[in-house]
């Protein structure tokens, strides 16, 4: 199965207030300069999704979500599914990570 698809039907199964933050809200927010409305309106809508990557950590699994804006610019969620959707952080990506990615996207 596709993973982009799989972290869609997981998805269906959460609303907008079932998410939580792993870290400091304040601080993921201001790391990515953004509000918490455009951070759900994304992973919601997966409007610029380009590639989800599965991961298994410390027995859970983990959903790494990569979002392209353009060439050069872009932005990583590392999300956990469990009783609610839980952000464990979130991050910026350039131009030089934005080349490791795409290399990344053809291994898996």
């Amino acid at each position: 199965m596709d993973s982009i698809k799989e972290f869609e039907i997981l998805l269906k199964n959460y609303s907008k207030d079932d998410i939580v933050f792993g870290k400091i809200e304040k601080y993921i927010l201001n790391r990515i300069n953004a509000s918490k409305e455009e951070v759900i309106n994304e992973l919601f809508s997966g409007e610029n999704l380009k590639f989800v990557e599965k991961q298994e950590k410390n027995n859970e699994t983990r959903y790494a979500l990569f979002f392209v804006y353009s060439k050069r610019k872009g932005r990583v969620y590392v999300i956990n599914f469990g009783k609610e959707l839980r952000i464990i952080t979130a991050y910026p990506i350039g131009r030089k990570t934005l080349s490791k990615y795409k290399k990344k996207r053809f291994i898996n």
